[in-house]
């Protein structure tokens, strides 16, 4: 019995749980929501519809904070986006570009289409703040 305990809490001490802020700025339109998903990996950054958390807060002037907590260490990327239609999609025009603001972590910036995952990864290893700002 003893032994299974000890098991047990050996086990549970290697996984930490992390806590990650987002502060969304450059909201410059009241309309709408804000939304924030957050991918695990690269695999989870490739696959959009399957994010490990995600966040939806109404659109108000300035910066928005989202936390997301209980998050294991390792490798991630937020994607943010500012549905001001609320019509729960990014906007976009016919060649495809964003007509609504949206951002990645890092704030990093795409050339002919999104950012890659090398631009948008970052470390979660313990808790960590994120300053995304919306592209105007």
């Amino acid at each position: 019995m003893f032994g299974a305990c000890l098991a047990a809490l050996l086990l549970t001490q290697g996984v930490a749980a992390d806590t990650l802020t987002i502060i969304v700025g450059n909201v410059t339109q009241a309309e709408g929501s804000v939304m924030v998903a957050i991918a695990a990996g690269k695999e989870g950054f490739k696959n959009v519809n399957e994010p490990v958390a995600a966040m939806t807060e109404p659109a108000r002037l300035g910066e928005i904070t989202f936390v997301a907590t209980d998050l294991p260490a390792g490798e991630y990327a937020i994607r943010v986006m500012h549905d001001v239609n609320g019509n729960g999609e990014l906007d976009t025009n016919f060649m495809g570009m964003p007509v609504e603001p949206w951002a990645m972590s890092n704030n990093a910036k795409g050339r002919f289409g999104p950012p890659k995952w090398k631009a948008v990864k970052f470390d979660l290893q313990g808790d960590t703040t994120q300053h995304i700002k919306l592209s105007d």
